[in-house]
């Protein structure tokens, strides 16, 4: 009996010891199937695992949790990967390195199933282990307030079009009258192409050639109307990855694109059907092939197009043949009578780096795409290279306004030279969002801030690829939000509102002396272009009031008061964000009676005459002193600005307010010196000296007192004023002053004496002929030398920043290849100042 124990124990333990040595077996298998970016196969290991943990260890059991997380985050199936990220994060285990990115993706994952506040405090956990990763910050702030995204929801009429199937369906591009665009419908093919990322079949390009079918589909084509198309409402995920290697961590240029066929441990991609109800055609025989093509533009001749494709060769993964997944490239071809031919790389195409996306300029010079080259900001960025007498230029990053550590993909570029794109990185509804923002094209940098479109355009699941007018009156795009993973749908789009939903403002009253708060003040307020009503608003207890204004527009207010100034203010939220409200800030001056000097009176004591005698000459208008306050960038007169005049014989004060005019006036006396001191509100205090107007002799005696009753006029500056000296420049490729200049600058060291807390910014510009990088030496070279000569005049350097910007900023159209004239080209070689900080009242 002792024996037959002995081998049942021996037996039990040798079936433990093989089972867990087959699950360690399982787990590196699945680990070496996930860095082949297999993950179907990955998922189908894991979950064997599962089904089975006897022998498992409790770490074993979390990492092959994780890992299986993981998987079905690239695949897309957001509701099994949030069950295993909650299953291993909720016990906050002690992750290092790559593994952090886990909560990333659990965040993203949670957006993505619409839990937006769950999300956000997994995106506050990752910041806090993250901390080089900010993202979390601005989601977390989003996601407290989704309204702003939602408000304009009503503005957009969305249709999903007939052209879809069950396979993926994406990125349209217009081509004559109709589109063009990328799908993996397949089953005419004799052999199936099938990418083992997640069991899609491969992508080719398709062509709808008349637009004008697609407005009169059937009724099952709109959102919403039943039919096959009002069925299954899965998770949602996101759209094309591109390229795959074996030496990099995948980003979404380095995964080859949508669609699955077939695991059922797949969400949403196991027997459903669905087929177009409108005939569109493969569109080139040629340029579909054996690989992943698309997305795809075109030259607005409709003769020329680039599109994406697998790299041919380069090594591809282990363990495949040579013609494998490889890196994205960009590829171009000539239309050649019913087809296309010269297919041929992009100069800038590598085999280290995945590049995709292409988008044209309207002008086709420009050619704007998506690459995760070396050097970028994040995991994909968006690019652009110009086409200088048929050859590409070396690519520019656009930068990191638009692009972030996060995914920039699907670039878009309108004939107004408005940049849509989708990204992952600024804050979004979930998963992929589209942003719009304008390109100066010949900086080729981004102009005012970076705009969410919104709902309805933008949704929890992903959504890219867009295409439209100038307006965005009419359009298409893609998302998988009808059924989620990686099902993309093309849809269209119809502006019937404003582009954009109102953005808030808090508008505070409050008095300028003691800065309480003033309650129940009416103001008024309309559009400075005087299109639209007149609005009429009144401020609450605190003395404040929120409104919400239409988007991209200014607005002048008019705050009247009894027993204050009127006042006017203007207000522009052409920059203002979109999830914050802006604020403005007005103090409404006190009116102030100053009392007119009586006449003289034979009945008044001696004394008194006397002392009114010594203030006044026998020209009843030579002691009066008059003066105007200017400032702004317009150096427009001024009003409600506090002016002292102060005798330094006496130490006696006048006070007023200027008028609507900027004009003040007092009486002096002509024996004695004045200090003329000008305040208000966010502008630096002026101060000076106003002389005796007692002249004297070349011998010393006292002539008659005189005074002129010309205009004293004083200007006011404030934080981001940029002093216009018009003499600054310099000889072609000279850095020394030229004497003139001198003078002028004279004017700005008189103006830093009599502000002693102004510290500038003095930036240095280049005509745009020449090797930039040689203008932008110069430039430098140049600010110093007015560096220099400003500290010969008694200014500290640490009121001096000098800084060359090279001929990044040009003051007109002469860009490189522009013929200019010289005055022209002068124009730019100029040196501006910027107040950086100034002392306010």
């Amino acid at each position: 009996m002792l024996i037959k124990k002995a081998i049942i124990f021996f037996c039990v333990f040798y079936q433990a010891v093989a089972f867990s040595q087959n699950v360690s077996k399982q787990i590196k298998k699945a680990e070496n199937s996930s860095k082949n970016y297999s993950y179907v196969n990955t998922i189908e290991i894991y979950e064997g695992i599962l089904r089975k943990t006897k022998g498992v260890s409790e770490e074993e059991l979390q990492r092959v949790k994780l890992n299986l997380a993981e998987a079905y985050f690239f695949v897309k199936d957001y509701n099994n990967a949030e069950k295993y990220y909650n299953e291993v994060l909720k016990s906050s285990p002690a992750l290092k390195g790559e593994d952090l990115k886990a909560y990333k993706r659990y965040a993203q994952v949670l957006s993505g199933n619409g839990k937006h506040g769950e999300s956000a405090q997994v995106w506050k956990k990752f910041t806090e282990l993250q901390e080089q990763d900010k993202r979390g910050i601005e989601f977390s702030k989003l996601y407290a307030n989704l309204e702003p995204l939602t408000r304009n929801s009503n503005s957009y009429r969305i249709e999903y079009v007939g052209i879809n199937t069950a396979s993926p369906d994406f990125s349209p591009a217009f081509y004559k009258d109709g589109l063009v665009f990328v799908s993996s419908r397949n089953k005419n093919n004799a052999v199936k192409r099938v990418f083992k990322w997640d069991n899609s079949t491969f992508l080719d390009l398709y062509y709808l050639e008349d637009l004008k079918i697609l407005g009169k589909e059937e009724s099952n084509a709109s959102i919403g109307s039943g039919g096959q198309n009002s069925g299954a409402t899965k998770p949602k995920t996101a759209p094309d990855k591109l390229g795959s290697d074996y030496y990099t961590p995948p980003t979404p240029n380095d995964a080859n694109t949508i669609g699955h066929t077939g695991s059922e441990l797949i969400n949403g991609s196991k027997n459903y059907e669905e087929q177009s109800i409108i005939d569109v055609k493969k569109f080139s025989k040629n340029l579909n092939s054996k690989y992943h093509e698309g997305p795809c533009t075109f030259f607005h001749s409709g003769e020329r197009i680039l599109f994406t494709r697998n790299a041919i060769g380069g090594g591809g993964i282990f363990g495949q043949k040579k013609e494998g997944v490889t890196r994205l490239k960009i590829y171009s071809a000539i239309k050649t009578g019913k087809d296309w031919s010269e297919i041929k790389e992009l100069p800038f195409n590598s085999d280290e780096f995945s590049c995709g996306h292409p988008t044209m300029s309207f002008n086709d010079d420009i050619l704007f795409f998506v690459s995760d080259m070396p050097g970028g900001y994040g995991g994909t960025d968006i690019y652009a290279s110009r086409l200088v007498n048929g050859e590409w230029q070396k690519p520019v990053n656009l930068g990191g306004t638009i692009n972030t550590i996060g995914n920039e993909m699907f670039p878009f570029i309108d004939e107004g030279n408005g940049l849509y794109f989708s990204s992952d990185g600024h804050p979004g509804l979930g998963e992929l969002d589209m942003f719009y923002c304008k390109v100066d094209v010949k900086t080729l940098a981004s102009i005012g801030k970076i705009r969410n479109l919104g709902a309805p355009l933008n949704s929890n699941n992903d959504d890219f690829g867009i295409i439209t007018d100038p307006n965005r009156n009419l359009g298409y795009f893609s998302s998988n939000r009808k059924r989620g993973g990686a099902d993309d749908d093309i849809y269209k789009f119809t502006r019937i509102g404003a582009a954009y939903g109102c953005r808030d403002l808090i508008v505070s009253v409050n008095d300028a002396d003691s800065r309480m708060p003033i309650e129940k003040v009416k103001f008024e307020y309309k559009l400075v272009s005087g299109k639209g009503p007149v609005e009429n608003v009144t401020t609450n207890a605190a003395g404040t009031v929120k409104l919400c204004l239409e988007a991209d527009q200014s607005f002048k207010f008019k705050f009247e008061s009894d027993g204050y100034i009127f006042q006017e203010e203007e207000f522009s939220n052409i920059d203002a964000s979109d999830f914050e409200p802006s604020r403005i800030e007005i103090y409404l001056k006190k009116e102030v009676v100053v009392p007119k000097e009586e006449p003289e009176e034979e009945s008044k004591p001696k004394k008194q005459r006397v002392l009114v005698q010594k203030r006044t000459t026998t020209d009843n208008t030579s002691n009066v002193f008059r003066g105007v306050i200017t400032g702004g960038e317009n150096n427009e007169p001024m009003s409600a600005v506090k002016v002292k005049f102060i005798n330094k014989c006496t130490g006696e004060v006048q006070e007023m307010y200027t008028k609507k005019d900027g004009s003040y006036e007092f009486r002096r006396d002509l024996n004695c010196d004045y200090e003329l001191v000008a305040t208000k509100d966010d502008f630096g205090t002026s101060s000076e000296i106003i002389e005796k107007a007692v002249k004297r002799t070349l011998f010393g005696k006292k002539t008659k007192p005189t005074f002129s009753l010309n205009l004293f006029d004083t200007k006011l500056y404030k934080v981001g004023d940029v002093i216009k000296l018009e003499s600054i420049y310099y000889s072609s490729d000279q850095y020394k002053l030229r004497d003139y200049s001198k003078r002028d600058l004279d004017k700005l060291i008189a103006t830093m004496k009599r502000y002693p807390n102004m510290i500038i910014e003095i930036s240095s510009h280049t005509d745009t002929r020449g090797n930039a990088w040689d203008n932008l030496r110069l430039s430098q070279k140049r600010a110093q030398e007015v560096e220099k000569y400003i500290l010969s005049k008694g200014i500290s350097k640490q009121r001096i920043k000098a800084i060359g910007k090279g001929e990044t900023e040009p003051l007109n159209e002469c860009s490189d290849g522009v013929q200019c004239t010289e005055a022209e080209h002068q124009r730019n070689r100029r040196t501006e100042f910027k107040i950086l900080t100034i002392e306010k009242n």
